[in-house]
């Protein structure tokens, strides 16, 4: 192979590598992906679609979809309910902490949808609110709660030990003071809505900052 002919193909291969690192936004793919924001984070392989589920109301009451406080943002939703006596505000606590350390933290929404709206409504955004200003809070009526978390994988369900206490409308002393099971992740969707990533226990703030700002950096 003359020099020229070796020039010209040195020049092609370096034109083909800047290019392909160009078009790919020099990102790393899915699973060199997945593995940096591991364990903090679990990347769905692709986003999954979930919009038409994601109807809910505020504190008026009024129909609320989440892309109307979005604002095109990414979105972190945090399932919880206001009278938790120490899960929901610990983790609330770690959602702030981890949203204070992220240097997109500009382009996140932070939701707390209540999975008890009976005892709630009224007091999402207070609540939701007392652990950072930029938190809002959201929730559905029962059933259309039990769709959306049925859609998105997600659980809710009054302690066993209480139940009979709570459906029995004559014991007005215990029915209205029950505790809730729920999900303990906290799920994470890109700007066009779709379920892009849950993350997971233990819910270090360092780890996920880095992890969420990681993702918003590479799956924008």
């Amino acid at each position: 192979m003359s020099k020229i002919a070796k020039i010209s193909l040195l020049l092609l291969v370096t034109i083909s590598a800047i290019s392909t690192f160009f078009y790919f936004g020099g990102k790393p793919n899915m699973q060199e992906l997945k593995k940096s924001v591991a364990p903090a984070a679990s990347l769905y392989p692709e986003a999954k679609s979930v919009s038409e589920k994601l109807k809910f109301i505020n504190d008026e009451s009024i129909a609320t979809h989440l892309s109307d406080v979005s604002q095109g943002k990414w979105v972190l939703l945090y399932f919880g309910y206001t009278s938790c006596p120490d899960v929901c505000p610990i983790d609330l606590s770690k959602i702030n902490l981890t949203y204070q350390m992220m240097e997109n933290k500009k382009k996140l929404q932070v939701v707390f949808i209540s999975v008890d709206p009976k005892r709630d409504i009224g007091k999402l955004d207070q609540f939701a609110g007392a652990f950072n200003p930029t938190f809002l809070g959201l929730t559905a009526h029962q059933d259309e709660l039990m769709s959306i978390s049925s859609s998105l994988g997600v659980y809710h369900e009054v302690v066993e030990s209480q139940k009979l206490a709570l459906e029995d409308h004559s014991n007005h002393d215990h029915g209205d003071h029950y505790d809730i099971d729920h999900t303990s992740s906290y799920l994470l969707f890109n700007p066009e809505l779709k379920l892009t990533a849950l993350l997971t226990s233990p819910h270090e703030p360092i780890a996920m900052a880095k992890a969420i700002d990681i993702i918003i950096e590479n799956l924008r």
